[in-house]
Protein backbone atom coordinates (compact mmCIF):
# COMPACT_ATOMS: atom_id res chain seq x y z
CA UNK A 1 0.00 0.00 0.00
CA UNK A 2 1.15 3.85 -0.50
CA UNK A 3 0.05 6.66 1.23
CA UNK A 4 -1.09 9.74 -0.96
CA UNK A 5 1.19 12.78 -0.99
CA UNK A 6 0.26 15.73 0.12
CA UNK A 7 1.58 18.84 -1.86
CA UNK A 8 1.75 22.17 -0.23
CA UNK A 9 2.43 25.00 -2.76
CA UNK A 10 2.45 27.48 -0.36
CA UNK A 11 5.99 26.72 0.68
CA UNK A 12 9.00 28.56 -1.00
CA UNK A 13 11.48 26.78 -3.34
CA UNK A 14 14.96 26.19 -1.98
CA UNK A 15 16.30 28.09 -4.99
CA UNK A 16 15.42 31.50 -5.31
CA UNK A 17 14.76 32.11 -9.10
CA UNK A 18 17.40 34.42 -10.57
CA UNK A 19 16.58 37.80 -12.53
CA UNK A 20 16.79 35.35 -15.65
CA UNK A 21 14.33 33.38 -14.92
CA UNK A 22 11.95 36.01 -13.98
CA UNK A 23 12.60 37.17 -17.36
CA UNK A 24 11.69 34.24 -19.23
CA UNK A 25 8.57 33.87 -17.54
CA UNK A 26 7.52 36.93 -17.95
CA UNK A 27 8.28 36.57 -22.19
CA UNK A 28 6.26 33.47 -22.05
CA UNK A 29 3.61 34.63 -20.67
CA UNK A 30 3.43 37.87 -23.05
CA UNK A 31 4.92 36.78 -25.90
CA UNK A 32 3.06 33.45 -26.62
CA UNK A 33 0.59 32.24 -29.39
CA UNK A 34 -2.89 33.27 -29.16
CA UNK A 35 -5.24 30.34 -28.25
CA UNK A 36 -6.98 28.38 -30.99
CA UNK A 37 -10.48 29.34 -30.69
CA UNK A 38 -12.90 26.03 -29.16
CA UNK A 39 -16.51 25.24 -31.43
CA UNK A 40 -19.22 26.79 -29.60
CA UNK A 41 -21.26 24.51 -27.60
CA UNK A 42 -25.14 24.19 -26.57
CA UNK A 43 -24.32 25.34 -23.24
CA UNK A 44 -22.64 28.71 -24.84
CA UNK A 45 -25.59 29.76 -26.15
CA UNK A 46 -27.91 29.03 -23.11
CA UNK A 47 -28.31 32.18 -20.48
CA UNK A 48 -28.89 31.73 -16.90
CA UNK A 49 -30.71 34.75 -15.83
CA UNK A 50 -27.42 36.66 -14.24
CA UNK A 51 -26.75 40.12 -15.33
CA UNK A 52 -23.24 39.52 -15.54
CA UNK A 53 -23.77 37.02 -18.79
CA UNK A 54 -26.36 39.19 -20.22
CA UNK A 55 -23.77 42.60 -20.09
CA UNK A 56 -20.87 40.49 -21.39
CA UNK A 57 -21.26 41.80 -24.91
CA UNK A 58 -21.68 45.29 -24.31
CA UNK A 59 -18.90 45.60 -22.07
CA UNK A 60 -16.47 43.79 -24.37
CA UNK A 61 -17.72 46.16 -26.84
CA UNK A 62 -16.70 48.69 -24.54
CA UNK A 63 -13.52 47.03 -24.62
CA UNK A 64 -12.55 47.53 -28.18
CA UNK A 65 -12.62 51.43 -27.36
CA UNK A 66 -10.59 51.42 -24.26
CA UNK A 67 -13.45 51.52 -21.51
CA UNK A 68 -13.80 49.14 -18.58
CA UNK A 69 -10.40 47.12 -19.00
CA UNK A 70 -11.59 44.04 -16.89
CA UNK A 71 -10.22 40.73 -17.26
CA UNK A 72 -12.48 37.84 -17.79
CA UNK A 73 -15.54 39.33 -19.39
CA UNK A 74 -16.74 36.40 -21.11
CA UNK A 75 -16.62 34.65 -18.46
CA UNK A 76 -19.56 32.38 -17.10
CA UNK A 77 -18.50 32.61 -13.36
CA UNK A 78 -18.14 36.59 -12.11
CA UNK A 79 -15.24 34.79 -9.65
CA UNK A 80 -12.88 34.59 -12.93
CA UNK A 81 -13.61 38.46 -13.33
CA UNK A 82 -10.23 40.11 -12.11
CA UNK A 83 -8.72 43.84 -12.79
CA UNK A 84 -5.02 44.42 -13.54
CA UNK A 85 -2.92 46.98 -13.93
CA UNK A 86 -0.45 45.12 -16.39
CA UNK A 87 -3.33 43.41 -19.00
CA UNK A 88 -2.66 44.08 -22.22
CA UNK A 89 -6.11 45.90 -22.53
CA UNK A 90 -5.05 48.03 -19.43
CA UNK A 91 -2.08 49.32 -21.47
CA UNK A 92 -4.55 50.17 -24.11
CA UNK A 93 -7.23 51.89 -22.25
CA UNK A 94 -3.39 53.72 -21.01
CA UNK A 95 -2.69 55.31 -24.72
CA UNK A 96 -6.18 56.10 -25.42
CA UNK A 97 -6.00 58.13 -22.36
CA UNK A 98 -2.85 59.67 -23.25
CA UNK A 99 -4.40 60.39 -26.22
CA UNK A 100 -7.50 61.83 -25.19
CA UNK A 101 -5.61 64.00 -22.73
CA UNK A 102 -3.36 65.95 -25.02
CA UNK A 103 -6.88 66.47 -27.02
CA UNK A 104 -8.53 67.94 -24.21
CA UNK A 105 -5.07 70.03 -23.30
CA UNK A 106 -4.86 71.80 -26.75
CA UNK A 107 -8.09 71.89 -26.86
CA UNK A 108 -8.39 73.99 -23.52
CA UNK A 109 -5.48 75.80 -24.30
CA UNK A 110 -6.63 77.32 -27.91
CA UNK A 111 -9.94 78.43 -26.46
CA UNK A 112 -8.17 80.13 -23.35
CA UNK A 113 -5.12 81.27 -25.83
CA UNK A 114 -6.88 83.10 -28.76
CA UNK A 115 -10.30 84.89 -28.37
CA UNK A 116 -12.95 83.69 -26.73
CA UNK A 117 -15.27 81.62 -28.94
CA UNK A 118 -18.61 79.86 -27.79
CA UNK A 119 -17.68 76.86 -30.59
CA UNK A 120 -14.24 76.77 -29.01
CA UNK A 121 -15.58 76.14 -25.36
CA UNK A 122 -18.05 73.14 -26.53
CA UNK A 123 -15.23 71.95 -28.18
CA UNK A 124 -13.09 71.52 -24.92
CA UNK A 125 -16.13 70.76 -22.76
CA UNK A 126 -16.52 67.66 -25.37
CA UNK A 127 -12.66 66.37 -24.94
CA UNK A 128 -12.42 67.23 -21.04
CA UNK A 129 -15.70 65.34 -20.64
CA UNK A 130 -14.75 62.21 -22.27
CA UNK A 131 -11.88 62.09 -20.17
CA UNK A 132 -13.39 62.29 -16.90
CA UNK A 133 -15.55 59.57 -18.18
CA UNK A 134 -12.65 57.34 -19.16
CA UNK A 135 -11.31 58.14 -15.58
CA UNK A 136 -14.48 56.97 -13.88
CA UNK A 137 -14.84 53.92 -15.75
CA UNK A 138 -11.62 53.18 -14.86
CA UNK A 139 -11.99 53.41 -11.28
CA UNK A 140 -15.27 51.68 -11.76
CA UNK A 141 -13.57 48.69 -13.04
CA UNK A 142 -11.21 48.45 -9.74
CA UNK A 143 -14.57 47.80 -8.22
CA UNK A 144 -16.24 45.83 -11.14
CA UNK A 145 -15.43 42.03 -10.03
CA UNK A 146 -16.56 42.63 -6.41
CA UNK A 147 -20.05 44.42 -7.55
CA UNK A 148 -20.49 41.93 -9.93
CA UNK A 149 -20.05 38.67 -7.11
CA UNK A 150 -22.50 40.66 -4.95
CA UNK A 151 -25.25 41.21 -8.01
CA UNK A 152 -24.82 37.30 -9.26
CA UNK A 153 -25.33 36.00 -5.67
CA UNK A 154 -28.68 38.34 -5.79
CA UNK A 155 -29.93 37.44 -8.71
CA UNK A 156 -29.52 33.47 -7.60
CA UNK A 157 -31.16 34.36 -4.36
CA UNK A 158 -34.13 35.74 -6.44
CA UNK A 159 -37.16 33.55 -7.50
CA UNK A 160 -36.20 31.04 -10.59
CA UNK A 161 -37.14 31.69 -13.98
CA UNK A 162 -38.12 28.56 -15.63
CA UNK A 163 -37.82 28.93 -19.48
CA UNK A 164 -35.00 29.42 -21.45
CA UNK A 165 -37.12 32.37 -22.95
CA UNK A 166 -36.76 33.86 -19.37
CA UNK A 167 -33.25 33.13 -18.68
CA UNK A 168 -32.80 34.63 -21.65
CA UNK A 169 -35.02 37.86 -22.39
CA UNK A 170 -32.53 40.30 -20.04
CA UNK A 171 -29.82 39.85 -22.48
CA UNK A 172 -31.70 40.07 -26.02
CA UNK A 173 -33.44 43.55 -24.36
CA UNK A 174 -29.66 44.88 -23.83
CA UNK A 175 -28.56 43.54 -27.03
CA UNK A 176 -31.15 45.07 -29.14
CA UNK A 177 -30.59 48.40 -26.88
CA UNK A 178 -27.10 48.69 -27.60
CA UNK A 179 -27.43 47.82 -31.48
CA UNK A 180 -30.05 50.55 -32.09
CA UNK A 181 -27.80 53.20 -29.56
CA UNK A 182 -24.46 52.03 -31.15
CA UNK A 183 -26.13 52.00 -34.97
CA UNK A 184 -28.19 56.04 -33.99
CA UNK A 185 -23.93 57.23 -32.83
CA UNK A 186 -22.60 55.38 -35.86
CA UNK A 187 -24.70 56.96 -38.19
CA UNK A 188 -25.02 60.52 -36.67
CA UNK A 189 -20.75 60.29 -36.82
CA UNK A 190 -20.99 59.56 -40.44
CA UNK A 191 -23.03 62.43 -41.28
CA UNK A 192 -20.61 64.41 -39.01
CA UNK A 193 -17.98 63.37 -41.85
CA UNK A 194 -19.82 64.33 -44.64
CA UNK A 195 -20.67 67.48 -43.67
CA UNK A 196 -17.30 68.67 -42.50
CA UNK A 197 -15.84 67.36 -46.16
CA UNK A 198 -18.10 70.53 -47.39
CA UNK A 199 -15.82 72.62 -46.16
CA UNK A 200 -12.44 71.35 -46.91
CA UNK A 201 -13.44 70.51 -50.10
CA UNK A 202 -13.70 73.69 -50.29
CA UNK A 203 -10.67 75.22 -48.92
CA UNK A 204 -8.35 76.87 -51.63
CA UNK A 205 -5.03 77.00 -49.68
CA UNK A 206 -4.75 73.32 -49.01
CA UNK A 207 -4.93 70.88 -52.19
CA UNK A 208 -4.59 67.56 -50.28
CA UNK A 209 -8.13 67.20 -49.20
CA UNK A 210 -7.36 64.92 -46.34
CA UNK A 211 -5.05 67.55 -44.96
CA UNK A 212 -8.02 70.43 -45.25
CA UNK A 213 -9.98 68.09 -43.67
CA UNK A 214 -7.95 67.36 -40.54
CA UNK A 215 -6.79 70.94 -40.46
CA UNK A 216 -10.23 72.46 -40.61
CA UNK A 217 -11.71 69.53 -37.93
CA UNK A 218 -8.58 69.96 -35.44
CA UNK A 219 -7.47 73.23 -35.54
CA UNK A 220 -6.50 73.18 -32.06
CA UNK A 221 -3.92 70.69 -32.68
CA UNK A 222 -2.52 71.65 -35.92
CA UNK A 223 -2.72 75.74 -35.11
CA UNK A 224 0.39 74.49 -32.94
CA UNK A 225 2.10 71.23 -34.58
CA UNK A 226 2.66 70.53 -38.51
CA UNK A 227 0.58 68.24 -39.95
CA UNK A 228 1.60 64.73 -41.12
CA UNK A 229 -0.66 61.47 -42.24
CA UNK A 230 -0.21 59.52 -39.26
CA UNK A 231 -0.51 62.46 -36.67
CA UNK A 232 -4.07 63.39 -39.01
CA UNK A 233 -5.76 59.70 -38.24
CA UNK A 234 -4.27 59.08 -34.95
CA UNK A 235 -5.99 62.33 -34.17
CA UNK A 236 -9.04 60.76 -35.71
CA UNK A 237 -8.93 57.29 -33.94
CA UNK A 238 -8.96 59.52 -30.23
CA UNK A 239 -11.29 61.48 -32.03
CA UNK A 240 -13.67 58.13 -32.76
CA UNK A 241 -13.26 56.96 -28.87
CA UNK A 242 -14.50 60.32 -27.79
CA UNK A 243 -17.86 59.65 -30.03
CA UNK A 244 -18.47 56.38 -28.74
CA UNK A 245 -17.84 56.83 -25.11
CA UNK A 246 -19.95 60.08 -25.67
CA UNK A 247 -22.47 57.41 -26.41
CA UNK A 248 -21.55 54.90 -24.34
CA UNK A 249 -21.91 56.85 -21.02
CA UNK A 250 -26.28 56.92 -21.55
CA UNK A 251 -25.86 53.34 -23.08
CA UNK A 252 -24.11 51.99 -19.74
CA UNK A 253 -26.57 53.82 -17.40
CA UNK A 254 -29.49 52.27 -19.45
CA UNK A 255 -28.07 48.55 -19.52
CA UNK A 256 -27.76 49.44 -15.72
CA UNK A 257 -30.99 50.23 -15.10
CA UNK A 258 -32.31 47.43 -17.21
CA UNK A 259 -30.69 45.02 -14.72
CA UNK A 260 -31.70 46.29 -11.71
CA UNK A 261 -35.59 46.80 -12.96
CA UNK A 262 -35.55 43.03 -14.21
CA UNK A 263 -34.54 41.98 -11.04
CA UNK A 264 -37.75 43.48 -9.22
CA UNK A 265 -39.48 42.45 -12.43
CA UNK A 266 -39.00 38.65 -11.06
CA UNK A 267 -39.87 39.51 -7.52
CA UNK A 268 -43.63 41.33 -8.88
CA UNK A 269 -43.85 37.86 -10.80
CA UNK A 270 -43.52 35.64 -8.11
CA UNK A 271 -45.47 37.68 -6.46
CA UNK A 272 -48.47 37.88 -8.75
CA UNK A 273 -48.07 34.21 -9.48
CA UNK A 274 -49.02 33.43 -6.50
CA UNK A 275 -51.80 36.48 -5.89
CA UNK A 276 -54.65 34.05 -4.97
CA UNK A 277 -52.93 31.78 -2.67
CA UNK A 278 -53.10 31.67 0.92
CA UNK A 279 -49.55 32.87 1.78
CA UNK A 280 -47.84 32.28 5.57
CA UNK A 281 -46.08 34.83 7.07
CA UNK A 282 -42.99 33.09 6.51
CA UNK A 283 -44.12 33.40 2.84
CA UNK A 284 -44.06 37.32 3.25
CA UNK A 285 -40.94 37.27 5.31
CA UNK A 286 -38.81 35.65 2.11
CA UNK A 287 -40.19 37.73 -0.43
CA UNK A 288 -39.47 40.76 1.78
CA UNK A 289 -35.99 40.04 2.73
CA UNK A 290 -35.36 39.35 -1.21
CA UNK A 291 -36.86 42.50 -2.04
CA UNK A 292 -34.64 44.65 0.54
CA UNK A 293 -31.70 42.19 -0.99
CA UNK A 294 -32.29 43.87 -4.38
CA UNK A 295 -32.55 47.70 -2.73
CA UNK A 296 -29.59 47.20 -0.73
CA UNK A 297 -28.04 45.93 -4.25
CA UNK A 298 -29.99 49.57 -5.78
CA UNK A 299 -27.79 51.36 -3.01
CA UNK A 300 -24.25 49.49 -3.94
CA UNK A 301 -25.13 50.13 -7.91
CA UNK A 302 -25.84 53.58 -7.41
CA UNK A 303 -22.70 54.29 -5.03
CA UNK A 304 -20.83 53.18 -7.91
CA UNK A 305 -22.08 54.61 -10.67
CA UNK A 306 -23.67 57.62 -10.05
CA UNK A 307 -20.95 60.35 -11.12
CA UNK A 308 -21.80 58.58 -14.42
CA UNK A 309 -25.19 59.03 -14.18
CA UNK A 310 -24.62 62.75 -13.54
CA UNK A 311 -22.52 63.06 -16.38
CA UNK A 312 -24.99 61.39 -18.59
CA UNK A 313 -27.43 63.63 -17.57
CA UNK A 314 -25.47 67.06 -17.23
CA UNK A 315 -23.65 66.00 -21.11
CA UNK A 316 -27.18 65.44 -22.71
CA UNK A 317 -28.64 68.97 -21.08
CA UNK A 318 -25.47 70.85 -22.28
CA UNK A 319 -25.64 69.63 -25.55
CA UNK A 320 -28.94 69.97 -26.04
CA UNK A 321 -29.63 73.40 -25.19
CA UNK A 322 -26.06 74.37 -27.46
CA UNK A 323 -27.99 72.79 -30.45
CA UNK A 324 -30.89 74.73 -29.76
CA UNK A 325 -28.95 77.79 -29.68
CA UNK A 326 -27.26 76.56 -32.81
CA UNK A 327 -31.18 76.27 -34.30
CA UNK A 328 -31.54 80.21 -34.89
CA UNK A 329 -28.68 79.93 -37.13
CA UNK A 330 -28.87 79.01 -41.01
CA UNK A 331 -27.03 75.81 -42.55
CA UNK A 332 -25.36 76.40 -45.87
CA UNK A 333 -26.38 72.96 -47.56
CA UNK A 334 -29.22 70.22 -47.44
CA UNK A 335 -26.47 67.76 -45.53
CA UNK A 336 -25.87 70.21 -42.80
CA UNK A 337 -29.55 70.60 -41.99
CA UNK A 338 -30.13 67.02 -42.43
CA UNK A 339 -27.29 66.38 -39.79
CA UNK A 340 -28.12 69.00 -37.21
CA UNK A 341 -31.85 67.88 -36.86
CA UNK A 342 -30.52 64.32 -37.04
CA UNK A 343 -28.11 64.84 -33.96
CA UNK A 344 -30.80 66.98 -32.32
CA UNK A 345 -33.57 64.14 -32.19
CA UNK A 346 -30.67 61.66 -31.23
CA UNK A 347 -29.84 63.79 -28.15
CA UNK A 348 -33.55 64.49 -27.33
CA UNK A 349 -34.01 60.66 -27.54
CA UNK A 350 -31.12 59.31 -26.15
CA UNK A 351 -31.72 61.63 -22.91
CA UNK A 352 -35.80 60.76 -22.34
CA UNK A 353 -34.23 56.96 -23.21
CA UNK A 354 -31.74 57.30 -19.85
CA UNK A 355 -34.52 58.41 -18.01
CA UNK A 356 -37.39 56.87 -18.56
CA UNK A 357 -35.11 53.60 -17.98
CA UNK A 358 -33.43 54.76 -14.97
CA UNK A 359 -37.14 55.85 -14.10
CA UNK A 360 -38.29 51.72 -14.52
CA UNK A 361 -36.30 51.15 -11.25
CA UNK A 362 -38.15 53.19 -9.49
CA UNK A 363 -41.29 52.18 -10.79
CA UNK A 364 -40.81 48.62 -10.40
CA UNK A 365 -39.56 48.71 -7.09
CA UNK A 366 -43.12 49.96 -6.04
CA UNK A 367 -45.45 47.54 -7.96
CA UNK A 368 -45.49 45.08 -5.52
CA UNK A 369 -47.90 46.88 -3.13
CA UNK A 370 -50.65 46.17 -5.68
CA UNK A 371 -50.29 42.72 -4.69
CA UNK A 372 -49.93 43.75 -0.96
CA UNK A 373 -53.32 45.84 -0.73
CA UNK A 374 -55.28 42.81 -1.89
CA UNK A 375 -54.33 40.74 0.90
CA UNK A 376 -57.74 39.70 2.92
CA UNK A 377 -57.97 40.71 6.30
CA UNK A 378 -57.50 37.40 7.59
CA UNK A 379 -54.02 37.09 5.83
CA UNK A 380 -52.87 40.28 6.71
CA UNK A 381 -49.59 39.75 9.48
CA UNK A 382 -46.64 41.69 10.60
CA UNK A 383 -44.43 40.67 7.80
CA UNK A 384 -46.59 42.04 5.04
CA UNK A 385 -47.00 44.92 7.39
CA UNK A 386 -43.44 45.64 7.23
CA UNK A 387 -43.50 44.87 3.34
CA UNK A 388 -46.07 47.26 2.45
CA UNK A 389 -44.51 50.19 4.64
CA UNK A 390 -41.05 49.24 3.10
CA UNK A 391 -42.49 49.52 -0.47
CA UNK A 392 -44.61 52.68 -0.21
CA UNK A 393 -41.84 54.69 2.55
CA UNK A 394 -38.58 54.24 0.69
CA UNK A 395 -37.47 55.65 -2.61
CA UNK A 396 -35.32 53.51 -4.20
CA UNK A 397 -33.91 54.84 -7.52
CA UNK A 398 -30.70 55.92 -8.73
CA UNK A 399 -29.11 59.19 -8.41
CA UNK A 400 -27.13 61.50 -10.06
CA UNK A 401 -24.34 62.24 -7.56
CA UNK A 402 -27.19 62.17 -4.56
CA UNK A 403 -28.05 65.51 -6.24
CA UNK A 404 -31.45 64.08 -7.69
CA UNK A 405 -33.24 60.53 -7.96
CA UNK A 406 -33.83 59.47 -11.37
CA UNK A 407 -37.94 59.38 -11.01
CA UNK A 408 -40.65 59.65 -13.80
CA UNK A 409 -41.27 63.38 -12.23
CA UNK A 410 -37.23 63.79 -13.49
CA UNK A 411 -38.51 63.51 -17.00
CA UNK A 412 -41.62 65.92 -16.81
CA UNK A 413 -38.36 68.49 -15.31
CA UNK A 414 -36.23 67.84 -17.94
CA UNK A 415 -39.07 68.24 -20.67
CA UNK A 416 -39.77 71.38 -19.19
CA UNK A 417 -36.63 72.52 -18.96
CA UNK A 418 -36.05 71.70 -22.62
CA UNK A 419 -39.46 73.51 -23.79
CA UNK A 420 -38.56 76.86 -21.64
CA UNK A 421 -35.35 77.04 -23.12
CA UNK A 422 -37.08 76.83 -26.63
CA UNK A 423 -39.20 79.63 -26.09
CA UNK A 424 -36.84 81.85 -24.66
CA UNK A 425 -34.63 81.87 -27.28
CA UNK A 426 -37.59 81.90 -30.12
CA UNK A 427 -39.00 85.08 -27.96
CA UNK A 428 -35.29 86.44 -27.74
CA UNK A 429 -34.51 85.98 -31.78
CA UNK A 430 -37.75 87.74 -32.34
CA UNK A 431 -37.10 90.81 -30.40
CA UNK A 432 -33.23 90.83 -31.85
CA UNK A 433 -35.04 90.84 -35.40
CA UNK A 434 -37.65 93.58 -33.89
CA UNK A 435 -34.63 95.69 -33.05
CA UNK A 436 -33.05 95.39 -36.22
CA UNK A 437 -35.98 96.35 -38.67
CA UNK A 438 -36.90 99.59 -35.60
CA UNK A 439 -32.88 100.56 -36.60
CA UNK A 440 -33.93 100.11 -40.38
CA UNK A 441 -36.96 102.43 -40.37
CA UNK A 442 -35.47 104.81 -38.33
CA UNK A 443 -31.93 105.25 -40.70
CA UNK A 444 -34.42 105.23 -43.83
CA UNK A 445 -36.46 108.40 -41.80
CA UNK A 446 -33.33 110.39 -41.50
CA UNK A 447 -32.38 109.35 -45.16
Amino acid sequence: MGFAVCENHDTKPLIQPTWHTCLKRWCASWLHWPRVQRRASREDWLFNGTFHEASRGVLMMAQLFSIMPVCGILAKDPRKLRFSYTAGRAFYAYFCAIGIGFLATMSVYFFASKRYHFQKMVTAFFYCYNLYAMYRFGRLGQRWPALMVKWTRVDDSLPPQKGLFDRAVLAYRIKLCSIMVMALSLSEHLLSIVAAVHYSNNCPAVHDPYEAFFKSNFAFVYYYFPYSTWRGFLTKFFNVICNFMWSYVDLFVIVISMGLSHAFRRINAHLLLHKREKMTEQFWGEQRQKYRNVCDLVTTVDDHISAITMLSISNNLFFICVQILNSMNSRPTLVHTVYFWFNLIILIGRTLAVAMFAAEVNDESKRPIEVLRTIPREGWCLEAKRFAEEVTTDTVALTGLKFFSMTRQLVLNVTGAIITYELVLIQFHKDEASDVDLCKLKRMDTL
